[in-house]
């Protein structure tokens, strides 16, 4: 049973980073600095917790506050750039985090033992804070929220920027004013699934927030679909689940696994749950409602 809660607890956390990854693709950005964002909310937690005796959500909440302003820094110069060279500017600054914390050493005793961050060897003995239910809580809280903008006016606004920049700046959206909000809120999610990340494993390294990791959650999202968030929350769970679900194949498991996401991203281009897919879902949806409320009408002049 613990087994099935870790994976899940792990599942969680990597949705909760292809989350981060799609608000900023939401509006036409690919950026690839959640990484980054994820890397300083992992060390900026397990600093406060374990160093310095900070509860769990006060340390996520300082460490989300702290990344909403880098990203807002990295952001304002970053976003007035496009294509591959917004991917490379916001790459390095996840390689410039990942080198730092490579390098940075902090030690404070803890109980008589020299405890913290040890440059390559890692930050040891992190307090372990995390539950599974605070990943679920949070992933749920991120869910709501996101349900309530996509159907809210500033969610269409984002819609409408990432169709047509042109055509939404002559319709006197701010283009940039909103990229630049959803690219810092996005590093907040990023900090705080970090923070949850370091709090749950107990120990972490440079090594856990390399160039493997961003690539996977790129993965995520595009395996998953660009259509609505719950793409990269299908998609994350889904290749998270999926290594395990073909463990029998044994050494040919991931060989099973490079193939089947070659063919998601060959079959479906845009992703398992696409536009299509989510108008199709809308419409079933609402055929349905439709129809349970002829039947209430029938019931009652009955």
């Amino acid at each position: 049973m613990s087994y099935l809660v870790t994976l899940f607890t792990i599942a969680g956390l990597n949705a909760i980073l292809a989350v981060s990854v799609y608000m900023t693709l939401a509006t036409g950005q690919f950026s690839l600095a959640q990484v980054g964002f994820w890397a300083i909310g992992a060390y900026g937690t397990a600093a406060l917790t374990t160093l310095y005796g900070w509860a769990l959500l006060p340390a996520l909440l300082a460490c989300a506050a702290g990344c909403f302003v880098i990203g807002i820094a990295l952001g304002y110069p970053c976003l007035r750039v496009k294509g591959i060279y917004l991917a490379l500017a916001t790459l390095g600054f996840s390689e410039c985090a990942r080198v730092f914390f490579l390098n940075f050493t902090w030690q404070v005793p803890v109980q008589g033992v020299p405890t913290g961050p040890a440059a390559a060897t890692g930050f040891r003995n992190v307090a372990v804070l995390t539950q599974p239910w605070h990943v679920a809580a949070f992933l749920v809280v991120l869910i709501v929220l996101l349900v309530a903008l996509e159907r809210s006016r500033y969610g269409k606004m984002l819609g409408a920027i990432q169709e047509d920049e042109a055509a939404a700046s002559a319709m006197g959206i701010d283009v940039v004013a909103s990229k630049l909000l959803v690219f810092a809120l996005g590093a907040a999610v990023a900090a705080v699934g970090g923070g949850l990340y370091a709090c749950y494993m107990s120990f972490i390294t440079s090594g856990d927030f390399g160039f493997s990791l961003t690539m996977l959650a790129v993965l995520y999202v595009g395996a998953g679909g660009l259509g609505t968030f719950w793409g990269p929350v299908f998609g994350a769970v889904l290749l998270t689940l999926l290594p395990e679900v073909i463990r029998p194949l044994q050494e040919y498991r991931m060989i099973f696994y490079g193939l089947l996401v070659t063919a998601i991203v060959l079959v479906r281009p845009r992703g398992l749950i696409d536009e299509n897919a989510v108008h199709w879902l809308g419409r079933v949806t609402r055929r349905r409602s439709g129809h349970d409320e002829r039947r209430r009408l029938q019931g009652g002049q009955s």
